[in-house]
């Protein structure tokens, strides 16, 4: 092995290469500290990759679709906001973190647009937010050019292995192996940045469960092998929630699904399980809680059951929706349209004609699970199912147990000396499946409001990287 160098020494060394990593990178460099990002993945640059499609070699936020962060204004009163994440987290979501998130969000995404100067297209009604230019992938390349504008190297195609500790029980950086070799690389302070563990198998069935590691298809990306996590449990760290994941609606060809694509028009239908039972009210649903939802249904995959009134509404996302003629089905009646898609028509019928009795003044309140809102009567042909929704692993939401400081905490809840964590690394929320009139649903905090993967990568990688600068600095005199 590689002894440890002097010019091996930096102020905060930063694991990860993402949103998280960078936005953290830029802040040290603007506290005056010296840091250095590492990455185990070559540059995401010209490597052919695509918002939202996964395959290949990728980071989340180079494959991100860019939503999230055009949030220049709050969504609503902080304490309703705090109030839904509590009651949809099932009271298990830190309010303490939440709440700080809340707080720094606008102006985090403003710094964005007005310091870093990354540009956003609006790109509503299709999608429900403002996006950044070129998406994933244009995002990536922003944050490269800032981070290297302020003289910070990205260490490419070089791994973590191991958290190094002091003789005080500080972590004192961290041993890394790349083409030259081993080495060490000694730093005040250590931020991890390195993403999920969605695809390590062994960690999804042991803390995710086997009915979301085969229930789903992974959407997020397979370079996230939880190598962060390993590292800070060795050092004793916390962990929270891990089985609760971040899951998306997709389609066979593991695109944008009707929740991001079609938002104006799924609440307006219906979306019935593989046994003609609905298990969601589709009106006040997030994607999250949805595709969820539809990994606890036989054989984890569903039908958007809707008609023409719905599509006429909103015809120009109908149009919009690649491969349309491929995902969503036509069909003059509900009997051949249930044959279209493996279903017993008698059964779906029945399943429309009952929702259809029950609704009166945009609600239908008189079922099992009651539709609150959007509730529209699917009468009117030609009569269309978007089949099969599938719902797509992105990320667990379970990770390391920060403070709103970004401190690592250990098992007793005190920080841990010298590390912080931001990004999909970090435990962020809390949701589970339940049962209503014999049927599995589930319901989660992650879209309970104002919340997204890159935005609280962004809000709390700044955090990091002031905050760990700050005490690197500090020691550094």
């Amino acid at each position: 092995m590689k002894k440890s160098e002097s010019a091996s020494r930096y102020d905060v060394l930063i694991l990860g290469a993402g949103m998280a990593g960078l936005v953290a990178a830029i802040e040290v460099a603007e506290a005056g500290g010296r840091a250095t990002v590492l990455d185990k993945l070559p540059p995401m640059i010209g490597k052919g990759i695509r918002a939202i499609i996964p395959g290949g070699v990728a980071n989340d936020t180079a494959r991100a679709g860019g939503g999230g962060l055009g949030r220049f204004e709050p969504e609503g009163p902080l304490e309703e906001l705090l109030e839904r994440h509590r009651v949809r987290g099932w009271g298990r979501v830190d309010l303490d973190l939440m709440r700080t998130y809340l707080e720094r969000l606008a102006g985090d995404c403003r710094w964005l647009r007005d310091d870093l100067k990354i540009p956003f297209l609006d790109r509503r009604p299709i999608f429900s937010s403002t996006l950044v230019k070129g998406r994933g992938p244009g995002l990536i390349r922003y944050l490269y050019q800032a981070v290297e504008a302020r003289g910070v190297a990205i260490q490419f195609e070089t791994r973590a292995v191991k958290l190094l500790m002091d003789e005080n029980g500080r972590v004192s950086g961290a041993r890394i192996r790349n083409a030259d070799g081993v080495a060490d690389i000694c730093a005040g302070t250590v931020i991890m940045a390195t993403g999920g563990y969605q695809g390590n198998h062994e960690m999804l069935l042991k803390y995710v469960g086997p009915d979301i590691t085969y229930g789903t298809v992974l959407t997020g990306c397979a370079t996230n092998t939880g190598d962060g996590h390993i590292m800070a449990m060795e050092m004793g760290a916390q962990m929270a929630n891990l089985s609760t994941c971040h899951i998306r609606t997709t389609d066979k060809f593991h695109g944008e699904g009707p929740s991001r694509h079609m938002r104006l028009i799924y609440p307006l239908g219906i979306y019935l399980n593989m046994e003609c039972q609905r298990f969601i009210d589709e009106g006040v649903s997030d994607s999250d809680t949805i595709a969820n939802s539809i990994a606890c249904q036989p054989g984890n995959r569903a039908a958007l059951i809707f008609d023409d009134k719905a599509r006429t509404r909103h015809a120009e996302v109908y149009q919009a929706y690649p491969r349309r003629a491929e995902v969503i089905q036509v069909a003059e009646s509900l009997q051949e349209l249930a044959v279209k898609i493996d279903m017993p028509p008698a059964r779906l019928k029945k399943a429309v004609d009952e929702f259809n009795a029950s609704v009166m003044d945009g609600k239908a309140l008189g079922l099992s699970i009651p539709k609150k809102q959007n509730a529209l009567r699917i009468d009117t042909p030609p009569f269309h199912a978007f089949y099969p929704v599938i719902p797509g692993l992105n990320h667990p939401l379970g990770g390391l147990k920060i403070n709103n400081t970004a401190r690592v905490l250990d098992r007793d809840g005190s920080p841990i000396p010298g590390l912080y964590a931001s990004g999909s690394i970090v435990n962020w929320a809390f949701g589970k499946p339940y049962s209503v009139g014999g049927v599995r649903t589930y319901m989660g905090s992650y879209h309970a409001g104002d919340s997204s993967g890159l935005a609280t990568a962004l809000v709390f990688g700044r955090i990091a990287g002031k905050e760990a600068a700050k005490e690197a600095l500090a020691r550094r005199g």
